[in-house]
């Protein structure tokens, strides 16, 4: 999805199925693809003391078999988790 707003691209939930930016990948490998585990919201403060603050985004990654960290704005919304009714 690469005409997201902000909020969409940085609140990430549980469920959410996500790809990693091309800007963190080597050029030797493919775009991962995974499912969020974990999130932290406000857990990094990108610029200064005053903010603006990044949530911490676990994925468990499908083509690597492990779970990742990272800073939301290294991810890429995929699918929205389905809300339960």
């Amino acid at each position: 999805m690469d005409d997201e707003s902000e909020d969409e691209r940085t609140n990430f939930e549980i469920g959410d199925v996500v790809q990693e930016s091309i800007l963190i990948i080597p050029p030797t490998r493919q775009v991962w693809t995974g499912i969020v585990v974990f999130v932290k919201k406000d857990h990094y403060n990108l610029f200064s003391e005053l903010g603006p603050y990044e949530d911490l985004v676990s994925v468990h990654w499908f083509q690597a078999g492990y779970v990742e960290s990272l800073p939301a704005s290294v991810l890429r919304l995929v699918q929205k988790v389905k809300e339960k009714a």
